[in-house]
């Protein structure tokens, strides 16, 4: 029995920049700086900015995860205060937060 699609595969997604794959990119962020509460940071996430404005306002994410449908990409922010990990959702299409996990 032989077997064929005509579905194409997903186009690959170009790489989000990293504070590891792009150094010079990691300038300091308003959070890197101190200057916003982990609260601050929650109610700026609340309200689905785009992916741009994530990275101007949290820097670029220590590490990134995409989901294997690529619908969804999650950003991962370390925070040294708290020792612990910080994720941002990222919907592929719309390119806005789409859920996130913030102490």
């Amino acid at each position: 029995m032989i077997i064929i699609s005509c579905t194409k595969p997903p186009a690959p997604l170009p790489p989000t920049p990293t504070k590891l794959s792009h150094p010079t990119l990691d300038v300091s962020s308003p959070l890197s700086r101190g200057m916003l509460t982990q609260y601050d940071v929650w109610e700026f996430l609340k309200e689905e900015p785009k992916e741009t404005e994530v990275f101007g306002i949290l820097g670029l994410p220590d590490s990134v995860w995409v989901a294997d449908s690529q619908k969804y990409k999650v950003l991962y922010y370390f925070i040294k205060s708290l020792d612990d990990y910080n994720s941002v959702e990222i919907d592929i299409t719309s390119k806005k937060v789409n859920g996130f996990e913030w102490d």
